[in-house]
């Protein structure tokens, strides 16, 4: 959904399957206080998307929001724009 590539995660295929397997219900969400990934429950189940690539308000205010303490403002503006150029990707890859 939100440009993470579920496969570089050391937990997937052993704790998680990937957002569309758990439906957006990650284990990391009781560390934020979400009860469901907010980048899932805005693509896919608020908009019908297969992903934020497909949105028009893409980096929406939830790609700066939310960002990992340890990053630098640098790193995360980085790891923000490389997210949309993967996102934005996937789409021109179906036209």
């Amino acid at each position: 959904m939100c440009g993470c590539i579920c496969s570089d995660c050391r937990i997937y295929g052993l704790h998680c399957q990937g957002c569309y397997a758990i439906e957006g219900k990650a284990c990391w969400l009781d560390e934020v206080g979400l009860a469901i990934c907010d980048f899932y429950e805005c693509s896919v189940i608020e908009k019908g998307l297969t992903h934020c690539g497909e949105c028009t308000e893409i980096p929406c205010q939830k790609f700066w929001q939310n960002k990992n303490p340890k990053w630098t403002d640098e790193e995360h503006r980085r790891i923000v724009e490389e997210r949309v150029v993967l996102l934005k990707g996937l789409v021109q890859s179906k036209i």
